[in-house]
Order: C-alpha cells, then structure tokens, then sequence
C-alpha cells in the first residue's frame, strides 16, 4: 500500500474557519489563558500557535485544568501560520501542493498522493514561505 496525504496529517478545513489549524481553534486550547489542555499549565501557548496534536473544535473555557501531556517539542509547537496558503509547496492561490507532487514523481513505490490541497487546509510538511 503507498502512502497518501494521510502520511502528513493533511486537514482539509472546516467551512468558515479562517484561523483553522491554529490553536484558537483548536478543542484543547485554554480560551484567554495562552494554554493548552495536553501542553500543561507551565506551557505558554498563543493561540496564534499550532501543533501536530490539533483538533478543530469549539476552545476550553477560561481556567479549565490542564495536565500536560506533551511537551511542546514532542508536539511540534510552532507559533506561526501553518496553513497551505502559507507555505512554500502551495501559496495563497495555489490548490496543488508541489511537495507532493514531487514525492510522487520521484517515489513512485512508496507515495500515491493526491496533490489537490485547499489554501487554508493544513499539514506537518508546512513549510513558511522566507
């Protein structure tokens, strides 16, 4: 079996989320206390941040407990933008990511990638556009 956009944890977004993969948008993420539930309460996270842990949904409420987990390197915590439209493979009107398209081309055996991506979509290959 090759491997698909799966292997990237490529999210399509949900509809009319504009800040979707960041982690005010995120379930676990502590609404006006720059935490995370798994990241712990010693853990600043920004909620213009993001990590390979997201799950859309609606943020915990202020002063919800938070255990820690992870921490934010095992999670690969990033404070920046992670979006397709933000990345060097796809770009703000782009809907086909280069990256994959390239492991296609150049892994045949092993990816079998669909490259259409949407702008504000996201995956752990996302890499800021300098």
């Amino acid at each position: 079996m090759k491997l698909g956009a799966d292997a990237f944890l490529y999210l399509n977004p949900e509809p009319n989320t504009e800040e979707f993969a960041q982690c005010c948008t995120c379930r676990d993420w502590v609404t006006d206390d720059n935490r995370c539930f798994i990241h712990g309460p010693h853990v600043n996270v920004p909620g213009s941040a993001s990590c390979g842990l997201y799950v859309w949904g609606a943020p915990l409420p202020a002063g919800s407990k938070t255990v820690g987990i992870v921490t934010a390197t095992e999670s690969g915590l990033v404070d920046r933008d992670v979006r397709c439209e933000n990345c060097v493979y796809g770009g703000p009107e782009v809907y086909t990511c280069s990256l994959f398209d390239m492991l296609n081309d150049e892994l045949p055996n092993i990816f079998d990638i669909d490259t259409s991506i949407e702008p504000k979509g996201c995956c752990n290959a996302q890499t800021p556009r300098t």
